[in-house]
């Protein structure tokens, strides 16, 4: 039977089109719970209405991803809402079209 934690990781891989790593990112070659061709994600959940993140657990999946060439990402399911951290950057890089005098007028063009 899988754990919560467990099915978050194989949903999370699913939508990225990726693949959850073995063992929970336990081997020295591979890092991070779940990756794709362009992240590196570390998954937390809990069924709690809160749930508190360290900068440390976000330091280590961003210096993991950096050394693989992929961005990092912090996936969190807090109960049934699944939510993803991106470094603001990153997020940004993303978008198309977004100019940077856009940001913080809360209008895109």
């Amino acid at each position: 039977m899988r754990t919560v934690s467990q099915k978050q990781e194989r949903d999370l891989a699913k939508s990225l089109g990726g693949r959850v790593t073995p063992a929970s990112g336990a081997f020295w070659s591979h890092k991070g719970d779940v990756r794709n061709l362009q992240f590196l994600g570390e998954a937390k959940c809990t069924a709690q209405a809160s749930i508190s993140i360290k900068l440390s657990v976000w330091e280590k999946i961003r210096r993991e991803a950096l050394l693989d060439g992929r961005i990092p990402l912090l996936a969190l399911r807090i109960q049934d809402r699944d939510l993803v951290v991106l470094d603001q950057e990153d997020f940004l890089a993303l978008l198309p079209d977004v100019a940077e005098e856009d940001l913080g007028t809360g209008s895109v063009s």
